[in-house]
């Protein structure tokens, strides 16, 4: 190669890669100035708008958590009340297999009272001393039940089991101060809201058979028109049959109308079984759900609910055909209606029965009752109720008022409530001490009234604890 190509070569090369470097500076140089730009806009921005921008990013955040752990929660629930929860508390404590195949749950109700009773005048005491006082007061324990149900071998296999102790009888407990079985029940449901049920139960008839127990009664005690007239449990075979709008139950029991100083019993004898003893009871719901049924209060916000209903039943009566007449055969029959406002209540209760007048110890004897209830919520948490309940089973009628308060504090969960009873017209010579009168159960100290002849008025302070 000659020194004149050499050369030209090299002055070539020299001014393309200066051409190289110049591009490559310049293209840096448009770059910063474009990331210089893109800060002046950034710093720009947010002097006009603060940390605004930053603000409303933080919010969207935490309603993005907030909405996470409300969608928890939620699933938490339903996972729950769908049995997937294997323990927890869902309307009572509970435990579940895996499958929910197996499931018990534990309830219970508590009820302690303070009461206190007047009468007119003291019945003298036989020989020397004192006549009783006029005023008998004192406190009990008026109830102690726990409950055990669930389900075994796979959700449609339902069992409950109830113990009570009673420190006085009602129309659902005929032994005071002695524990005994409350509940003894197996149900299997069919499908399509049909299900047949064996044991010890309530039987169908009258407005308050159909609650769980006492603690959800408008008053946290049955009325007197259940006292007087209810038919409490009996072993037996019953069906019941449930759609949105109507629910039908009916059985076979050991005896409905149990003769005086007759009890429920476990199994059959001369003594209480009855050769056929028939009960049923049907309800047609005009408006709300029927769930608003199982309590008798209307709590404020609730829907208004409207139900009718009506019972029957009718007996051989093998024990008392030794008796005239022979073959007699009590027979009784019952309306209802429940009428729920949010916040007020409304029942009216009318019944007639031919039955046994036990106070003469003859059969064949129509009596008749009625009873009108009511309570009215003047806060959220205080009730305001009264009674008025009539019925002819003596020989003279008796009448009875009562008025009273209840107290929530977490609804029927835990609630004070105040009785009193005011015996306008009563015959009280079979009643004091608990004695059988008609299928009345204890109904002066239940109601707080003294045992003396001739009550005045009768008080119960009472604390509910249900859970």
């Amino acid at each position: 190669m000659s020194l004149t190509k050499f050369v030209g070569l090299l002055a070539g090369s020299t001014l393309t890669l200066t051409g190289v470097s110049y591009g490559a500076a310049e293209a840096n140089n448009d770059t910063t100035a474009q990331i210089n730009q893109l800060k002046a806009e950034i710093a720009q921005m947010k002097a006009a708008q603060g940390d605004q921008w930053l603000t409303e990013q933080r919010a969207e955040q935490i309603r993005g958590v907030v909405q996470d752990v409300l969608a928890d929660s939620s699933t938490r629930s339903s996972f729950q009340q769908a049995g997937g929860a294997t323990s927890g508390y869902d309307n009572g404590f509970f435990l579940s297999s895996a499958d929910g195949n197996y499931k018990l749950k534990v309830n219970a109700l508590e009820q302690v009272r303070f009461t206190w009773g007047n009468g007119y005048g003291a019945a003298p005491s036989s020989g020397t001393g004192n006549s009783p006082s006029n005023n008998q007061w004192g406190f009990e324990n008026r109830r102690t039940q726990v409950f055990f149900s669930g389900n075994v071998v796979d959700p449609s296999w339902k069992y409950l089991v109830g113990m009570a102790y009673d420190s006085q009888v009602d129309p659902y407990v005929r032994t005071a101060d002695s524990f005994q079985i409350l509940y003894a029940q197996v149900t299997k449901t069919m499908g399509n809201g049909f299900s047949v049920t064996v044991g010890q139960q309530n039987v169908a008839f009258t407005l308050q058979s159909q609650l769980f127990n006492a603690g959800m009664t408008q008053m946290g005690e049955y009325s007197l028109f259940e006292y007087a007239f209810g038919a409490g449990q009996q072993v037996g075979l019953s069906a019941k049959w449930e759609s949105d709008m109507v629910r039908a139950m009916g059985g076979w029991y050991n005896a409905v109308f149990l003769p005086a100083g007759a009890t429920a019993a476990n199994s059959w004898d001369a003594a209480n079984n009855q050769g056929v003893a028939l009960a049923g009871r049907a309800e047609v719901k005009l408006a709300g759900t029927w769930d608003q049924f199982s309590k008798e209060s209307s709590f404020k916000g609730e829907e208004f609910g409207l139900m009718v209903g009506g019972g029957a039943f009718w007996q051989t009566s093998r024990q008392a055909n030794e008796n005239p007449p022979y073959g007699f055969s009590p027979v009784g029959l019952t309306v209802d209606a429940t009428a729920k406002f949010g916040g007020f209540n409304l029942i009216g209760q009318l019944i007639w029965e031919n039955s046994y007048a036990f106070a003469a110890n003859t059969q064949n004897t129509s009596t008749w009752g009625f009873n009108i209830q009511g309570g009215a919520f003047v806060t959220e948490d205080l009730e305001v109720f009264g009674a008025w309940n009539y019925n002819t089973i003596s020989t003279a009628a008796s009448n009875y008022l009562q008025v009273g308060a209840n107290w929530y504090f977490a609804k029927n969960s835990m609630k004070m409530s105040v009785i009193g009873t005011i015996p306008v017209s009563a015959t009280a010579t079979t009643q004091g001490g608990g004695t059988a009168y008609g299928q009345s159960y204890g109904l002066l100290p239940t109601s707080g009234l003294a045992d003396p002849v001739g009550d005045n008025f009768g008080l119960v302070v009472q604390l509910q604890l249900m859970f």
